[in-house]
């Protein structure tokens, strides 16, 4: 039975990530109709109002799951501690990581946010809930290297700056400290309730931005500009974060996070496929790292977390 979960935690995982890699491909066709907040916005209102139709039905036809209240009710403490989850991810994430974007170089921005799984396992050997292992720590060095390679094998671009820096290392942190501290929580909420609450509280911050930017892009949305936008809203934030959530309950922390450094890979190879963009064999190279480096770290005989009981 274990080693079943353990496979769709896996399969769970890198769903996630394929989702994850495809979304910067759907966000730079919107970007130009859509403005930035109000995306956020959107994708996450569409996000919140669908798990929350499925938590209902869920709720009514398998009433015990999620016990008087339904699959979606959680206790008022429970509820405080998903805001500042929540306020961590999406909200505080998206809105330094866009931010940026804006002020320095993408080819920062992607190597900065390929740290992420070394600052989640800092921060778990710090609070004892993961222990040193040469083969996670070979794993993540080998990833972060395979990441830096693909970035420096395509730089070029303009405009770098320290601000921008210190905004990309603040979703750097914001990620990490929420991707340790989802352990706890998946312990008293369920990766559905979790999901359905990110995107439900995100609206409190992304909804005053984007009305700062107006609605009138809806009206100039194509009809597969609203495929994108369903794309982000359904799978992206939706289906991904609750597969993320799901990989959480079985697999540790740092196995999770390490795992990111697939997102670049899979927007490299999308971008070949799908938009004739040259594979050269320096990209190549850093993408073979990637994948050696997640694979390696993913062999760990035993979590140095114990599972999280419940989900199946």
């Amino acid at each position: 039975m274990g080693s079943r979960r353990h496979v769709r935690a896996y399969g769970a995982l890198v769903s996630a990530m394929v989702i994850w890699g495809l979304s910067f491909l759907a966000t730079k066709e919107l970007l130009p109709t859509v403005p930035v907040l109000a995306l956020l916005f959107a994708r996450f209102a569409i996000a919140a109002v669908l798990l929350a139709v499925f938590g209902f039905a869920l709720g009514r036809r398998r009433p015990a799951l999620g016990g008087r209240g339904g699959a979606l009710r959680v206790s008022r403490q429970d509820l405080g501690m998903l805001a500042f989850l929540s306020i961590l991810s999406p909200v505080g994430y998206y809105l330094f990581e866009t931010y940026g974007v804006a002020w320095t170089q993408a080819s920062h921005v992607s190597v900065l946010i390929a740290t992420i799984p070394i600052g989640v396992y800092l921060i778990a050997f710090a609070r004892r809930m993961e222990r040193v292992t040469w083969r996670r720590t070979l794993g993540i060095l080998l990833a972060f290297a395979g990441v830096a390679f693909l970035i420096d094998s395509s730089h070029g671009e303009a405009g770098a700056s320290l601000v921008g820096d210190v905004f990309v290392l603040g979703a750097v942190l914001c990620a990490a400290v929420q991707t340790v501290l989802l352990k706890s929580a998946l312990r008293r909420v369920t990766p559905l309730q979790l999901t359905f609450y990110q995107a439900l509280l995100s609206l409190v911050v992304f909804g005053p931005l984007a009305a700062l930017d107006g609605f009138s892009w809806i009206g100039r949305l194509s009809p597969s500009g609203w495929g994108y936008m369903l794309f982000l809203a359904i799978f992206c934030s939706g289906v991904a974060f609750l597969a993320m959530n799901y990989a959480l309950v079985h697999l540790s922390a740092t196995s999770v996070a390490v795992s990111v450094n697939l997102v670049p890979v899979v927007t490299l190879l999308a971008e070949a496929l799908l938009f004739s963009v040259a594979l050269t064999p320096a990209k190549l190279g850093g993408t073979l790292l990637v994948l050696v480096g997640v694979f390696v770290t993913q062999m760990e005989p035993s979590p140095a977390v114990a599972p999280i009981g419940g989900g199946g």
